[in-house]
């Protein structure tokens, strides 16, 4: 074997070398003659530079080369190849040297490969890039971002970059195309659902409590038998879990099926309510779907006008969707049947009427009683003396006539004298000297001195015990009185004019007892009452007047706590009146002895106690409501029974009509 000296391999290099470079500036002019003719390439020990400027020229890239890019290539192809691939088989040894290349809009720059990620070209897929190194988003869907960096990184080179973003779970690599083609695989490998990721379906014509509930049936033992089922019942969504995928592709296959339109009404459904008003209940559903306020306690939304009928009819309210979000779903309430009409998808109408059931309850009843008690004394005191002198009246000449008078009508003496009958009540005396007449007044008893004596006591006890009954939470009201007219206005003609006649208005107001609550059962047995009472009564001696009567009138207006069956007094007015009415002569009005001559005196005092009370009884059942009834209805018997013992012979037939015994039907004597 014979050996070669250094001189002698070095001399073999440049020779090489040059005809590496001679062949390369053979093939320029070919290569500008037809550049995407393949060609045969042989690069064995080139410079660096010298291939990228020949490859250059056959490709017609610019490249810019880094001036830390030095040494030599070997490139060498068996056969002709395209421009294209003796580029990518340039870049391909370039990587084996420690270099990249990165490609910009109109140049193709070359440097080392560490400095290559910061300057790689735009975010895009792979492609075919080949061993261009660049930058690619990958988007994380099952898996977490961050622990997928330590599983790939062994996969990028040293000189190459991965990062991740938790915020969005992503990761952003740099490297060749064709490492991040093969990263791709691995993702798409790794970043899958795990097997018992719960499935979630929307159902939309049926119940997902009625599917849930038949899966259960099919599928029994729950999680512990593979298959685990649940519920959302606002979205009417089935969320399905299992570790068999077999499994829960039969369970979602099931579902599927199951959730198909009905024949014949479809969505529409009828709903019979026992106890609640459908007007009422349709207007709050109402409101629950559309998100929409209403208020559906108010009288006016349940009770028709005065005089109006809905029997055979359906509630005036308009049949409008129940929220646009549900288009096509409507509730309608038909008073007549008491009955709510609704067209909704399953899921819906499953939610609507667990909330019916809840609404449709029987609700309690309160029974009010109040007692208004009126104590009133009233006494008075009159005593007084008066005298006159009318002698000579009648005569010709100057006469002096004179004497006192106290009090109104019927009590003074000019009224007694007038009229005898005139003199006011208790005791009354006087002096009479025959009769006289006076001009203006006519013939006249000639009074000479009246004593007035008068004492007067006046007690009275008013006891009002008003009741009633009503619904949880509704008003009612109770009247017990008369109903008088009261002037308003009035016409009357003027003077020369007949054309017109005169005429009042009036104006008819309840005077009595009024008694308004409404009551509200709160936790506890508590009621909350809202409460107005009124007792009115016409002044005595004022019914006659022509603008109408006086009426006197009391009024309580008060919302309280009270415990089931406790009395509570809601107020009261305690009244203690003293008055005094003198008149007399000056000066011989206060001289002792003799000033009760010239002095008339009237006092009074009038004690007034007035008392609220009020206790009520929530009545829940019917033997709530039996025993208060039959309380109250033996209260009455007995009454009438006594009043018919107590009857006097004399008024004839004592077999007046009774009330039946509690026991005895209604309208059955017993």
């Amino acid at each position: 074997m014979t050996e070669t000296s250094p001189c002698r391999r070095a001399s073999a290099a440049r020779v090489r070398l040059l005809g590496g470079l001679l062949a390369a500036a053979c093939l320029l002019p070919l290569a500008a003659a037809a550049p995407r003719e393949p060609m045969a390439i042989d690069f064995v020990g080139a410079d660096v530079e010298s291939a990228i400027k020949a490859i250059g020229q056959m490709t017609g890239r610019n490249f810019v080369i880094d001036p830390r890019v030095k040494g030599t290539i070997n490139i060498v192809s068996g056969s002709p190849v395209t421009p294209e691939v003796a580029y990518q088989t340039l870049v391909a040894a370039l990587r084996l040297q420690g270099f990249a290349v990165v490609e910009g809009r109109n140049v193709t720059r070359v440097l080392p490969e560490a400095d290559a990620r910061m300057q790689s070209g735009p975010v895009r897929d792979p492609g075919n890039g080949g061993e261009q190194i660049i930058t690619r988003v990958f988007q994380v869907r099952y898996e977490s971002a961050p622990q997928l960096v330590n599983a790939l990184k062994p996969l990028i080179g040293a000189n190459q970059s991965i990062t991740a973003n938790a915020a969005s779970n992503t990761l952003l690599i740099s490297e060749s195309a064709d490492n991040l083609r093969r990263i791709e695989r691995i993702l798409a490998a790794i970043d899958v659902p795990q097997a018992n990721d719960p499935q979630v379906l929307t159902l939309r014509h049926v119940s997902a409590l009625e599917v849930a509930r038949n899966l259960q049936q099919l599928f029994p033992g729950g999680s512990a038998g593979g298959l685990a089922v649940s519920t959302d019942l606002r979205g009417n969504r089935l969320f399905l879990r299992a570790d068999n995928p077999g499994l829960l592709m039969r369970a979602a296959g099931i579902a599927a099926t199951m959730d198909k339109p009905e024949a014949g009404l479809g969505n529409i459904r009828v709903v019979h309510l026992k106890h609640a008003d459908a007007t009422r209940i349709a207007d709050t559903l109402r409101a629950l779907l559309g998100g929409e306020t209403t208020n559906a306690a108010a009288p006016a939304a349940a009770a028709p006008a005065p005089g109006s009928s809905t029997q055979g009819k359906a509630a005036e309210a308009p049949a409008t969707p129940a929220s646009a979000l549900l288009p096509g779903s409507t509730i309608q309430a038909d008073a007549a049947s008491n009955s709510l009409i609704i067209t909704a998808p399953e899921g819906i109408f499953a939610n609507l009427q667990n909330v019916i059931a809840m609404l449709d309850r029987r609700r309690a009843q309160v029974h009010i009683e109040a007692l208004i008690v009126e104590l009133s004394a009233e006494r008075a005191a009159e005593f007084g003396i008066q005298w006159q002198d009318l002698s000579g009246l009648g005569e010709k000449g100057v006469r002096v006539i004179g004497g006192t008078k106290f009090g109104g009508s019927g009590q003074n003496i000019v009224s007694a004298a007038t009229s005898i009958a005139n003199t006011g009540g208790g005791l009354n005396f006087g002096v009479v000297n025959g009769t006289i007449n006076v001009p203006g007044l006519g013939t006249i008893t000639n009074l000479g001195l009246l004593a007035r004596f008068l004492e007067s006591e006046v007690r009275a006890n008013i006891l009002s015990t008003p009741s009633i009954m009503t619904l949880d939470n509704e008003e009612a009201k109770i009247v017990i009185g008369q109903n008088l007219p009261f002037v308003t206005g009035a016409y009357s003609t003027t003077a020369g004019s007949t054309s017109v006649t005169p005429f009042q208005t009036y104006e008819r107001r309840d005077v009595g007892l009024t008694l308004k609550v409404k009551p509200k059962i709160t936790e506890g047995g508590v009621v909350h009452i809202q409460i107005y009472q009124e007792a009115s009564s016409v002044q005595s001696g004022t019914a006659g007047n022509a603008s109408g009567p006086v009426t006197n009138k009391r009024s309580l207006e008060s919302s309280v706590l009270v415990d089931d069956g406790r009395l509570l007094v809601l107020g009261g007015l305690i009244e203690d009146n003293l008055g005094s009415d003198e008149e007399k002569v000056p000066v011989l009005g206060d001289v002792p002895v003799l000033r009760n001559l010239f002095r008339y005196e009237n006092r009074s005092r009038k004690k007034t106690n007035l008392m609220v009370f009020l206790r009520p009884r929530i009545v829940r059942d019917e033997r709530d409501y039996d025993g208060l009834t039959e309380d109250r209805y033996s209260q009455l018997l007995d009454a009438q029974k006594r009043q018919q013992e107590n009857h006097p012979p004399a008024w004839g037939e004592r077999d007046a009509p009774r009330l039946p015994e509690p026991a005895a039907p209604t309208g059955k004597r017993p």
